[in-house]
């Protein structure tokens, strides 16, 4: 017959005590342990696969088909990845788990906790193309802990992530410019303070728009701008469309970039679709459609890409993929044709 492992037998194997043990299990307040001690009893855990008590924690042991999604609660494009998880998850029997917190380790310890308490059976974060945290992979790792990545970890091959092919969304983007027979789109690059640091995503982007241009023998033209909603930031966009030869094309990385030119444009008796064209790279305002006229845009599929994320770490989950298969998933961007570029 097995013999249960206890919490006894994991505060030998890490030599530290049971209240530390309980401590780091239950992420108890005001009970000081060192990071070293806390990752040694993590490492007993996994190596003995104690299993927090079921009746003394009132649930079943084995799975507890909950997943956990995972982001700051302010995200506006959180709620679209959970739907796109939530159905996955629906259709497959399980939970999901909505977890409030940020991108730091210490602020995604509670996610560890609960996996531990099995409790969730599995982990998905809703992360920016430029997030890479070496200590949450550490952890992940340490524990094997099925886990996926929204849009953060594009070149760490070492944790699974669904992205965006965002060298397609250009070439969707610059092919529909080029079949409405528009002028070659100068190339708005927005960033976000206080210095130009472009994600992975928008790296992929200005690639793609500098050999398109060159393909076609001419010259790139990028302008590089701050993210700011202050009004006054529009006095420059108006002296920079004013300086254009009309009629002109602008592409923006950011939707933001074309509610600016929207705005210079109404203030210089411009007509957006027919003295302008102006077309997103994304809709990260989600108000393209309603802008007047509205904006035509390659937008990022979140809901897909939350149930591509939910799909594969059910795999993982249900034995089906070996969990050291990290392999990216692309999911292809949506072209919206609309009327800023004469169409819809």
């Amino acid at each position: 017959m097995k013999t249960r492992v206890t919490s006894f037998d994991v505060a030998k194997r890490a030599g530290v005590s049971r209240s530390v043990v309980s401590a780091v299990l239950n992420n108890t307040p005001g009970i000081g342990y060192s990071e070293e001690k806390r990752l040694a009893v993590l490492k007993a855990i996994k190596e003995l696969n104690y299993h927090v008590d079921a009746l003394a924690s009132g649930m079943r042991t084995g799975r507890s088909r909950c997943l956990a999604a995972c982001d700051n609660l302010g995200n506006k494009f959180f709620l679209q990845m959970l739907i796109g998880m939530k159905e996955t998850c629906t259709s497959a029997g399980y939970h999901v788990l909505m977890y409030g917190s940020g991108t730091t380790v210490n602020e995604r310890k509670g996610l560890v906790q609960l996996y531990m308490q099995r409790r969730i059976d599995g982990i998905i974060t809703k992360d920016s193309t430029s997030f890479s945290d070496p200590e949450w992979v550490k952890e992940i790792k340490l524990l094997g802990i099925p886990y996926i990545s929204v849009e953060g970890y594009p070149e760490d091959d070492s944790i699974a992530s669904v992205l965006m092919d965002y060298r397609l969304s250009m070439e969707m983007a610059l092919s529909h410019i080029e079949d409405r027979k528009l002028p070659p789109p100068v190339y708005v690059e927005i960033y976000s303070p206080p210095e130009y640091r472009p994600n992975w995503g928008d790296r992929k982007r200005r690639e793609y728009y500098v050999q398109w241009m060159d393909r076609r023998g001419l010259a790139p033209r990028i302008v590089e701008r701050e993210h700011n909603r202050r009004e006054c930031l529009d006095e420059w966009w108006i002296e920079w469309l004013r300086r254009q030869e009309l009629p002109l094309t602008v592409l923006s990385n950011w939707s933001c970039g074309a509610r600016h030119l929207y705005r210079a444009a109404y203030r210089l008796g411009l007509r957006i679709g027919e003295d302008l064209f102006v077309m997103s790279a994304d809709n990260t305002e989600q108000t393209n459609e309603y802008l007047i006229p509205s904006l035509s845009s390659v937008e990022v599929p979140y809901t897909e890409m939350g149930a591509a994320a939910a799909a594969r770490l059910l795999e993982y989950i249900e034995g089906e993929r070996d969990i050291a298969d990290t392999s990216k998933i692309y999911i292809p961007p949506r072209l919206e044709q609309r009327e800023s570029t004469g169409g819809g």
